[in-house]
């Protein structure tokens, strides 16, 4: 007899309490593309503590976090807002020893995931050979002889983080992930196999049978999937290709205004704060007419 699947519809709300202070977080994102900000706003007016966030490329959605008092470790390859400039709250908040900056190369960050993905201790690389990234984290990264040649190679400690966080174009109510046409980024392959809980926000939820239909698109099956929300333009201001592109707008707007305490506490207090629903969000960030200018990909 079959086992029947359970639901994991939740809301925003239900999502953003499978995060307990004190977490590590994987949160998809690279730069303005793709990234679950609809759940960061959430985690924001929760309140959640003491995060060490691990991304690849750290954007917009972390530098909220960290204006807001969330995070305390940042696990990532580099942080900024694209072609905005530098990522302002995050660059005060490490200067002033408020949040700790673990910096990796790209492919020692992905061995480190990927050995928490396959159930093992480290993995090896030769990414950072020759550099003085080695040295910064002795406890998760250390130069060893390889037992076959001997050669150097750089073993990456497992990182399993308690909660990965993502975006996605579709799924069923059972935690079927599709993207269109499929992710590029290793962030959306390696994350969700990584975590012990993964929650995704989805532009919308369809039937199992069109996910049947479909399959080449389904990107992560539904046992590696704790709870599914549907928010339309959840990862605005990203974008989420191909059905919208990032605002640049409302990029430019934070950039400018976070080179400031006062100004990033103005934008979270207009845009995060204010807002108590997703539908007041999109109002207050322009509404149809906003949602026209970014399906144009203007």
């Amino acid at each position: 007899m079959a086992t029947k699947k359970a639901d994991k519809v939740m809301t925003l709300t239900e999502a953003a309490s499978l995060v307990r202070d004190g977490d590590t977080v994987a949160l998809q994102g690279m730069g303005t593309q793709m990234s679950p900000l609809a759940l960061v706003r959430e985690l924001i007016r929760a309140g959640k503590r003491d995060l060490t966030i691990v991304m690849i490329v750290g954007g917009i959605g972390l530098d909220w976090l960290i204006a807001a008092g969330c995070v305390r470790r940042v696990i990532a390859i580099i942080v900024n807002l694209d072609e905005f400039g530098m990522a302002h709250a995050f660059r005060r908040a490490v200067e002033a020893g408020e949040v700790v900056m673990e910096e990796y190369s790209e492919h020692q960050l992905l061995s480190r995931l990927l050995a928490g993905a396959y159930g093992l201790p480290f993995l090896v690389t030769r990414s950072g050979l020759g550099t003085d990234l080695i040295a910064l984290h002795p406890e998760t990264t250390r130069i060893i002889a390889c037992p076959f040649t001997g050669q150097e190679v750089v073993a990456c400690r497992a990182l399993v983080p308690d909660v990965a966080i993502l975006h996605a174009h579709r799924a069923d109510r059972y935690g079927n992930v599709q993207f269109f046409p499929k992710p590029i980024w290793l962030d959306a392959d390696v994350f969700p196999r990584a975590a012990k809980k993964v929650i995704v926000t989805v532009e919308e939820i369809i039937e199992n049978e069109e996910i049947r239909r479909t399959p080449i698109h389904t990107g992560i099956p539904y046992f590696k999937v704790d709870a599914v929300v549907e928010v339309p333009y959840g990862a605005h201001p990203c974008s989420l290709y191909p059905f919208y592109a990032f605002d640049r707008a409302l990029f430019q707007e934070y950039a400018t205004a976070s080179r400031t305490v006062e100004g990033t506490r103005a934008f979270l207090d207009r845009y995060i704060y204010g807002p108590t629903t997703h539908a007041e969000y999109l109002q207050r960030v322009g509404g149809a007419e906003m949602l026209l200018r970014i399906r144009k990909w203007e």
